[in-house]
């Protein structure tokens, strides 16, 4: 077989370096075209950095597959540009495909192709001057990019009666600049420049925009295409579906069960409705849609469907208040529209004392107009019983418990009291039932973790549990997982809302990627009857606009999880021998290995820290060390508890970084082995006192102890004292020199080393206060006062006591009164 130039060039490179030039941090950063037509087998050009050592473009959709990935004929885009052949199924979904490039040495970010039923054609400049629009075909999707001010015309030719719709995807195809995005305002306008149809916002389509016309005569018609403020850049990209194409906005019914055959219809498609036959899938999901054709085409995006158990109940008009509502069931799914301003609609059903349901309405989410608000009222009486309006963002969410046998109804409403044909709904009143999802935590704002495990490695993120209706320890589970790959999940963490899960790679996993559909589910010893689970999903920051805002997010219920090349460094850490005590300290030693020739820093961060305990997040292995320590601190109410914990480490290697996950390391939080008492103190500068701190044992420990009075201000000392198990009072010297600050010290404590196991266990005990005084001045008059009498003192064994400044003012008093 015949290698090309640019093979041999990537062959050349890694016998010369070694795997050292091949960059981690994959970068894609686009993909040329944008969009594609189904049907048809296309080129791919992709385009990004550190993409020397490509393995695979992973596809998360169905309908597509890549016939081939080979570097960019151009030697001089080594790194930089791929093209993959891809081959796209007659029946491959419309709208976004999403995609990953996988490398030997990690995972790219994600990036959208688009998929549509028309060939795609180019924007061709100048097309900005009304006057001298671009001639397109009917029936065409434009790849194109606005700039800023730029506005671009494409003109067509159509019959009277005729339809003209136009469709455009910009935000939805998810690219974004520096918080600015491309928000598309579309239009279709006459040859005189009147217009017939304008689209900004349009909730069908989120921030991107739809129209439709009935042409009024022959002739050429025009759309339109800008950003809504006129921004634009070099990433303001669009494509444009303009055609004789249907384009509905709403559906009825908007739901229906698994592998149902039912009739539907489609609403607000300027011909009128159009009515079809469907047999749904057996599942849904957020992205489920019914592709909506006739016989002039198929609109660009599929209409939003739910597919859910509950039979179907449609609204009867009239039903505009308790009285007439309609007839209904509960559990039940209950579908209609709010067809015009201060249109509420009732549905009635039956319900036993304490019977508890689900009300959830699905408006916004299924892309209607509506803003709904449920309620929930006693039939005979007409009394409230619950009511919502945003418990689901736009949409409404409430639990409803019959206070009594008896009829009841549940109405929706606009929130703004709006209507439209298009303002469709479903209420879902459904049993109460256990729920358990999750999601990982954000481990830099905006950017999602992604799983790349180096072989022999681990890779980890938190995992955000949310229960609904259960309680109980939860555990993760994948049958798709790459090959030589394991989760592990410690029993000390998954009764908690967060959690920390490892991905662990063999020395001998094969390099290979997967989509994985990684669940969490009960793993309750005491609730072995119950079966509850759900995904792990991950939600993809796409386009972030001002002021932080999440404007298109792609939700994935699979997450990518891929095995790279063996990392040239190894982490671990050293299992404590004691504990770390509430209130007190420790230090975690942390060892490393580097691989010959690699030496660079790594930055070390707990993975999640045990509940009351916190952790330097600052420390690193600097070049040639191999070995570093934590310092780690448990507050006072810290869980006591032996909770395993392990360590993010990141360092360079090549033009990028690599992260791993140390092995999972158990750290104990015990009580404190004793307590202390303080009692508040006052010394006059250049005095000294005896400062008495009361002991409370907790615990036996073997040896003495070293105390250190620490707090103190400047210029005043005590010395260590030692302690053993058995004392019950230590008393500090305290000397203050005549340079000591006088004012009040708040946060006097002791830090005690009891020796254990050959090293000892840190406590930080307080607080104590001790006051710091000026001496008085001597009175004007007054004869000088003489040395106080000495006191005859009986010789024991202890060592003499030290006075505190009262017993010194007091002893002074006593001694002048007696001369």
């Amino acid at each position: 077989m015949r290698l090309s130039l640019n093979t041999l060039l990537l062959s050349l490179i890694v016998v010369m370096f070694g795997d050292s030039v091949f960059a981690a941090a994959p970068r894609f950063s686009n993909v040329l075209p944008r969009g594609v037509q189904r049907g048809t087998e296309v080129d791919l050009t992709i385009y990004g950095t550190n993409l020397e050592d490509v393995e695979e473009l992973m596809l998360y959709d169905s309908g597509m597959e890549v016939v081939s990935l080979t570097p960019h004929a151009d030697e001089k885009q080594v790194g930089r540009q791929w093209v993959a052949k891809i081959k796209i199924a007659e029946n491959c979904l419309l709208g976004v495909q999403r995609m990953r490039i996988r490398t030997k040495t990690g995972l790219s970010d994600l990036q959208n192709l688009h998929v549509g039923a028309l060939p795609v054609v180019e924007e061709k400049e100048p097309n900005t001057d009304f006057d001298t629009p671009q001639v397109i075909e009917k029936n065409v999707t434009v790849q194109g990019r606005i700039d800023r001010e730029d506005v671009d015309y494409f003109v067509v030719e159509a019959k009277a009666g005729e339809r003209i719709s136009a469709e455009i995807f910009g935000t939805r195809l998810g690219y974004s600049s520096g918080g600015n995005y491309f928000d598309p305002f579309i239009s279709i306008l006459d040859e005189k420049r009147f217009e017939l149809a304008i689209s900004d916002d349009d909730p069908l389509v989120w921030n991107d925009g739809v129209v439709s016309v009935i042409a009024p005569a022959d002739g050429k018609y025009i759309v339109s295409v800008r950003d809504s403020s006129y921004y634009g850049d070099g990433r303001s990209y669009y494509l444009a579906h303009i055609g004789t194409f249907p384009r509905p906005k709403a559906v009825l019914p908007t739901g229906g069960k698994p592998g149902e055959k039912l009739t539907v219809t489609y609403l607000g498609d300027v011909s009128g409705p159009i009515t079809r036959e469907v047999t749904l899938p057996a599942a849904g999901g957020d992205r489920f849609g019914l592709e909506v054709q006739d016989d002039y085409g198929v609109a660009p995006s599929n209409q939003p469907f739910r597919i859910s158990a509950l039979d179907n109940f449609m609204e009867v008009e009239p039903n505009n208040d308790r009285t007439t509502a309609t007839p209904a069931a509960a559990p039940g799914a209950y579908n209609g529209v709010i067809s015009e301003p201060n249109d509420i609609d009732f549905f009635k059903f039956n319900a036993a004392k304490d019977q508890e349901f689900e009300v959830e309405v699905y408006a916004r989410r299924i892309r209607s107009g509506l803003d709904p608000v449920v309620y929930v009222y006693d039939a005979a009486t007409g009394n409230q019983v619950v009511a919502n309006d945003d418990s689901r963002g736009p949409d409404s969410y409430v639990r409803f418990k019959a206070p009594a046998d008896g009829e009841y109804v549940a109405a929706v409403k606009d929130h703004l009291s709006n209507g439209a044909p298009t303002y469709t709904y479903r209420i879902e009143l459904s049993n109460v039932t256990p729920k358990i999802e999750a999601d990982p935590t954000e481990f830099a704002r905006y950017v999602q973790q992604l799983i790349e495990i180096p072989q022999g490695g681990g890779s980890g993120i938190v995992a955000n549990v949310k229960r609904e209706n259960i309680g109980g320890p939860v555990n993760f589970k994948c049958d798709n997982l790459p090959a030589g790959v394991r989760i592990e999940c410690p029993e000390g963490w998954r009764s908690g809302g967060s959690m920390p899960v490892v991905f662990y790679a063999n020395e001998d996993a094969p390099l290979a990627g997967a989509y994985s559909d990684i669940n969490v589910f009960l793993d309750d010893p005491n609730q072995k009857d119950k079966v509850v689970e759900g995904p792990l999903f991950q939600k993809i920051l796409m386009v972030r606009g001002q002021n932080n805002d999440r404007v298109w997010e792609e939700n994935m219920d699979r997450l990518a999880v891929v095995v790279t090349q063996k990392a040239p460094f190894k982490v671990w850490i050293e299992e404590p021998k004691v504990p770390v005590v509430q209130g007190g300290s420790m230090n975690l030693v942390v060892k490393c290995e580097r691989a010959e020739g690699w030496d660079e820093e790594i930055a070390l961060t707990m993975l999640q820290n045990p509940p009351g305990v916190n952790s330097s997040g600052s420390i690193k292995f600097n070049k040639g060390e191999t070995e570093a320590l934590i310092p780690m601190n448990a507050a006072g109410n810290a869980a006591i508890a032996a909770t395993p914990i392990s360590l993010r480490c990141t360092a360079k290697v090549g033009n990028g970084n690599i992260e791993l996950c140390t092995p999972f390391v158990p750290i104990r939080v015990e009580e404190q082995y004793i307590t202390l008492e303080f009692a508040q103190g006052a010394v006059e500068q250049g005095q000294e006192i005896g400062f008495p701190i009361k002991v409370v044992k907790r615990k036996d420990f073997e040896g003495e102890a070293s105390v250190k009075l620490v707090g103190l201000p400047a210029n005043a000392t005590a010395e260590d004292i030692m302690l053993t198990k058995d004392k019950a009072e230590l008393i500090f010297t305290v000397k203050a020199t005549d340079k000591t600050p006088p004012g009040m010290s708040k946060n006097i404590f002791c830090q005690v080393l009891v020796p254990e196991n050959g090293t000892t266990i840190v406590h930080n005990l307080g607080t104590g206060t001790l006051r710091v005084d000026a001496p008085l001045p001597p009175k004007v008059d007054a004869p000088p006062t003489p040395a106080p009498m000495p006191v005859e003192v009986a010789k024991t064994e202890e060592p003499k006591k030290i006075l505190s400044r009262l017993e010194m003012l007091r002893l002074e008093k006593q001694q002048a009164e007696a001369k």
